[in-house]
């Protein structure tokens, strides 16, 4: 009954902490049940298997967004693959814990997730998206670690706090949580020191969606195409007297065929000069003998728009019909440019921002109705860790403006008809000059080399020493 009851008690805090979940603070101890039922006396593969299942039922969070929207075996990869990492990082730490005592234990736990989750940022389907770290973005306070060592640092404290509170507990000692509280206070204490750095500028921007108004992707229709235009050019001379220096519009608007492209971008074009402003907005044509997710952001007075091809794509619904495309591009020099699932690959989004240290990031994107907060979370992550603020307008999700710290200056939820958000996202410098810029994810190296020696040294420990107590502080 023990062992069921940690598993429901974690499997409800990741439930609502991670995925679709919302609440922050409680991916903090959402692993506290798991960890105190793993460092007793419970034998190794009743805590697997009870990691498994917690983690698990936590992450079918996600089912609520891409539940018959998604493969079978994507999803079933999307939980299952993190789960056995969370659990294999628990029987890891349990391990250390008997072998070297409470605090090493803490480490190896943080260690471990840590790694796994660097390692899972290398798969070409998800990147980065899965990460416990993104729970974190709706306390800003908490994420400018990413700074420094990434989203991996935010994952490494999640693990490290909450195996001290587990050990804590388990064990009656004051010694890991209170190690556990200094290292949270610490972070804190870096992230208010860092936010309160006053912006250089501001920059007006808007964002336009309308979800009802969405020409066919997947069939060139000329007229539907043309029609859906002028109704997004309509919303954006309605700006002409407003004073924005930037519009941006969703992912996909339609699919435009070459034989009409010059139209539809004489379209777009007019509009941008008309409200003297710089408009990104997200098609698919056919470029180079292969269909493209594209943007394309049009600057006033410019003979052309610059055309940026999106390069990371979901799974069988983008990647059975799209070709990846080269990058990356800016506009002016000053804005990015990326496509909604670009903003989940950390290692891309951190080469093109040191490559072209752009003043702000401009982001088409299209989600999944459920996913809305917690797909723009992992994007607003880039931000921090780039330090670069950025618009992004979601169909289907939400139309965000974020500083370069996370902080949210302005969002709203997309929905069927025409809806126009303004806001003066906060400027200084320009980004990919951060700490993590210079070093890259040095953090998930040192995770991998510290918890596999950790481990590796528990097995050394026990083969030399059979009869040896447990230690336990």
């Amino acid at each position: 009954m023990t062992a069921i009851a940690c598993v429901l008690l974690s499997a409800a805090g990741f439930y609502f902490s991670l995925g679709l979940g919302d609440l922050w603070w409680l991916a903090w101890l959402a692993p506290v049940p798991i960890l105190w039922l793993a460092f007793g006396e419970a034998k190794p593969w009743p805590v697997f298997l009870s990691a498994l299942i917690a983690y698990g039922l936590g992450a079918t969070s996600i089912l609520r967004a891409y539940a018959g929207l998604l493969p079978v075996p994507v999803l079933i990869l999307a939980i299952g693959g993190p789960a056995l990492t969370f659990a294999a990082s628990v029987v890891g730490a349990r391990r250390v814990r008997f072998a070297f005592g409470a605090v090493p234990a803490m480490f190896a736990f943080a260690a471990l997730w840590t790694a796994w989750d660097f390692l899972a940022a290398f798969s070409h389907e998800g990147g980065s998206v899965a990460t416990p770290a993104a729970s974190q973005v709706g306390a800003p306070l908490l994420i400018q670690s990413a700074s420094i060592f990434g989203f991996l640092a935010i994952t490494f404290l999640l693990g490290f706090v909450s195996a001290g509170v587990a050990l804590s507990l388990r064990f009656r000692t004051p010694v890991p949580v209170a190690l556990a509280t200094a290292v949270f206070v610490l972070n804190a204490a870096y992230g208010y020191w860092r936010i309160s750095t006053p912006p250089a500028g501001f920059i007006h921007v808007a964002l336009i969606d309308s979800d009802d108004t969405m020409g066919p992707t997947r069939r060139a229709d000329r007229v539907a195409a043309l029609k859906d235009i002028n109704a997004y050019a309509h919303q954006v001379s309605k700006l002409r007297n407003a004073h924005v220096s930037l519009i941006v519009l969703p992912e996909n608007i339609a699919l435009i065929a070459p034989t009409w492209r010059n139209q539809a971008q004489a379209l777009l074009s007019a509009s941008a000069s008309e409200a003297h402003t710089t408009l990104v907005a997200g098609f698919n044509t056919n470029i180079d003998h292969a269909q493209r997710n594209i943007s394309w952001a049009f600057s006033p007075g410019a003979s052309e728009p610059v055309t940026y091809m999106k390069r990371q794509l979901v799974p069988v619904l983008e990647s059975a019909i799209f070709t990846p495309g080269p990058g990356p591009k800016t506009v002016s020099d000053t804005i990015g440019l990326e496509i909604c699932k670009d903003m989940d690959f950390q290692a891309m989004v951190r080469s093109d921002e040191v490559t072209t240290k752009p003043v702000l990031l401009a982001v088409p994107a299209w989600d999944f109705d459920k996913d809305d907060w917690s797909h723009a979370r992992v994007a607003i992550l880039r931000s921090v860790e780039n330090g670069v603020p950025m618009a992004r307008t979601a169909r289907d999700g939400l139309l965000t403006l974020n500083d370069r710290y996370g902080r949210i200056v302005a969002s709203a939820r997309s929905k069927g008809e025409f809806s126009i958000h303004i806001g003066d996202l906060p400027l200084d410098g320009r980004g990919g000059q951060t700490l993590y810029d210079r070093i890259g994810d040095v953090l998930g190296w040192i995770c991998i080399a510290l918890g596999a020696g950790l481990v590796t040294g528990s097995f050394v420990r026990r083969r030399m020493n059979p009869a040896e107590a447990p230690a336990t502080v």
